[in-house]
């Protein structure tokens, strides 16, 4: 393997053949695997086939160029000099390590009584459920989902707190609906996503396939197609149905975390129920970094240093504690 072939992977113009070549030494050690994704991560989010300065583009680029090169010379122990040309094609977003996106799926929390079934999901983990009707959910973290004990016998209704990612099996005589604490989605033959955490100020639903109708006591039923999501603001009671072309809002069921023009303020809640850690920001400065990016979420340090090669702030970590503050 070369450095060259490396970096030309982590910037997006490898061929077919080199991208092969590169799966297969990654593959064979977990530690090169986990530093090419480290890598490919940092390129993503520092935007660097973006920027229009190109003194700065070419000092960030041979910022990265040293960070192959120091994982060549720590895999083969030696320094292996080329010549290359500094690629600026735009770079490949989604790129997975691992051939397919597999899910995670974690131990949760299981209660029962003769009224009703909750399932509850950690932070910092994941789960996938299978109802009794053989309809599926996958719960991400710090989640709650509650049915009936009689789901099997005519009742089809489950109640959400969190974020989950429901493929539901269709019965004309017997809807399925999800209720969240400002509004209930009735299937209709489809799969789809609905995020409604106590602490978010914005509650979403997002479909994927198929039909959804949406309830709200101070509207009209709203009907949702394909790619529309709709997106109800617990403050000001405002809601809205928008068309989404990419598969953002559904992307952490992939093991993706996607970032699209989001603060640091905003992402900290995401990653606080992802990796089960507590963030802190030492500044209001730091909060207002701006970030977009789809990135392999193996890791809360490999997240972390992305975020941070892309801006002017920094991080301590103290156990589950992180502390973001600006560089000064």
């Amino acid at each position: 393997m070369t450095d060259e072939i490396l970096f030309k992977f982590i910037s997006g113009q490898a061929s077919p053949s080199e991208i092969e070549q590169v799966y297969e030494w990654a593959h064979a050690s977990e530690e090169r695997n986990q530093e090419l994704i480290r890598l490919k991560n940092i390129w993503i989010i520092s935007g660097i086939e973006n920027e229009m300065d190109s003194d700065f583009k070419n000092q960030e680029i041979d910022r990265i160029l040293n960070m192959v090169r120091g994982l060549i010379i720590k895999d083969q122990k030696k320094i292996i000099r080329i010549r290359w040309m500094k690629y600026a094609a735009t770079v490949l977003l989604i790129i997975g390590l691992s051939g397919t996106a597999g899910y995670f799926i974690s131990r949760s929390n299981y209660q029962s009584t003769k009224l009703f079934t909750e399932i509850i999901v950690k932070k910092g983990e994941r789960s996938t459920v299978v109802l009794p009707d053989g309809s599926t959910v996958q719960l991400n973290s710090d989640s709650r989902l509650k049915f009936l004990s009689s789901f099997n016998s005519g009742n089809r209704r489950v109640t959400l707190e969190g974020e989950g990612l429901f493929e539901v099996k269709h019965d004309e005589a017997l809807p399925f609906i999800v209720e969240t604490p400002s509004f209930s989605i009735e299937d209709l033959g489809t799969v789809f996503n609905v995020s409604c955490y106590p602490n978010d100020q914005i509650e979403t639903a997002f479909l994927e396939i198929g039909k959804v109708k949406i309830s709200h006591a101070k509207n009209e039923d709203i009907f949702l197609n394909p790619n529309e999501a709709f997106s109800y603001n617990k403050i000001t009671h405002e809601s809205v149905k928008t068309t989404i072309q990419t598969k953002r809002l559904t992307d952490w069921a992939k093991g993706f975390l996607t970032i699209e023009g989001e603060t640091i303020g905003e992402l900290a809640k995401k990653l606080e129920r992802k990796y089960n850690i507590h963030i802190v920001f030492k500044d209001e400065e730091v909060k207002q970094h701006i970030y977009s990016g789809t990135i392999k979420d193996e890791d809360v340090n490999t997240v972390l240093e992305a975020l941070i090669f892309a801006s002017s702030i920094r991080y301590v970590r103290d156990k589950d504690t992180i502390i973001l503050s600006s560089k000064r």
